[in-house]
């Protein structure tokens, strides 16, 4: 059931058995009550744990070994496009033409590639990998890129790597000339924090980054091209770190920050107006482990994805207050792991 006023997203998920998931689901929102309602499934295809979109069409990968097949994959109206990557276990892609990148998990490398101008993916043109380790002696004997980023703004990339405690800044040309990708920058994250995500406003003068192993928030400053720490807080009081913080969201107006923390099954608020951020309130996502979670375009909902539950569900936000209530709606699938709002 659908109609042309709902709200349309795309869920990734794990796939390996035991999930039922077959790929990339498609859902939507009822404006009017929050309710979701599953849609035909965009496509079949194995562990596409996180998704970019864009007016071309979407882009994803399957997160599993380089030997067992690693590969990207982007979807869109003229067909579908099957790539290899030279990584293990991709975790994260964003897009900005003529240029794609994949974070690699498991491998610690980001591939980059070029695109046409129609967004197909054509050749990978370079590899970037930052050697190292961390303190935390299970979780960072390597690297572990888990985020990679274009500004908006300028001709940067960003890659975050929880493996070694790191911030890599990027600078590139419009080129596939792999000697484009010149390494600016590293900024070094607190030992054992292991960032994982970060997010920019819109000026790309100020970064938030969620550390999934310390379960912190640091704010990044940039003062004369060069990126610093300025801030840093823990996500929640009064409960035991769980090393498990994972998705970070900017809300449209830039005033609220939302990070998950698996472990905890609570969603932390800052508001973040001022020149620090300033604690509000942690809410119960109403499931187990929520992964990932997304704030729709308007800045009225916020969805949450929890992998251990196999539920999707729905929350209205108050865009004064920042504050959200559940709607009392929830949709079951199997393993979810990402969710994007479609372009």
């Amino acid at each position: 059931m659908t109609t042309d006023n709902h709200l349309h997203f795309y869920v990734g998920s794990y796939t390996d058995k035991p999930s039922t998931s077959n790929g990339i689901a498609h859902i939507t929102l009822d404006p009017n009550t929050g309710r979701l309602f599953r849609q035909e499934d965009l496509a079949s295809l194995r562990n596409p744990t996180y998704l970019a979109v864009s007016e071309h069409g979407i882009y994803s990968f399957s997160e599993i070994p380089q030997q067992e097949g690693a590969a990207l994959y982007f979807n869109s109206s003229m067909g579908n496009i099957y790539l290899p990557i030279a990584g293990d276990y991709p975790c994260h892609i964003d897009v900005k033409a003529p240029h794609l990148a994949v974070a690699n998990y498991g491998s610690g490398n980001v591939s980059v590639y070029q695109l046409d101008e129609a967004g197909r993916p054509i050749q990978l043109i370079t590899e970037l990998f930052e050697q190292g380790h961390g303190s935390h002696t299970e979780r960072q004997q390597s690297p572990h890129a888990h985020q990679v980023t274009f500004l908006q703004q300028s001709n940067h990339l960003v890659f975050v790597d929880l493996g070694t405690d790191r911030v890599h800044f990027y600078h590139y040309e419009n080129s596939e000339e792999p000697q484009s990708f010149t390494h600016k920058q590293s900024v070094i994250m607190p030992a054992g924090s292991g960032p994982r995500h970060l997010v920019f406003n819109k000026s790309e003068t100020r970064a938030y980054v969620v550390c999934e192993l310390s379960e912190t928030l640091i704010v990044l400053t940039q003062n004369n091209g060069l990126w610093d720490i300025s801030y840093e807080c823990e996500l929640l009081t009064d409960k035991a770190n769980g090393e498990a913080a994972s998705a970070i969201r900017l809300s449209p107006d830039e005033k609220f920050i939302y990070v998950s923390c698996r472990s905890q099954n609570l969603i932390s608020i800052f508001n973040v107006s001022g020149d620090t951020p300033s604690r509000l309130n942690a809410f119960d996502c109403l499931g187990d482990h929520p992964r990932d979670f997304i704030l729709s375009s308007d800045g009225t909902w916020l969805i949450v994805t929890n992998l251990f539950s196999d539920n999707i569900v729905s929350f209205r936000r108050n865009r004064i207050t920042g504050e959200v209530e559940p709607t009392g709606h929830q949709y079951n699938i199997d393993a979810p792991i990402c969710i994007v709002e479609a372009f």
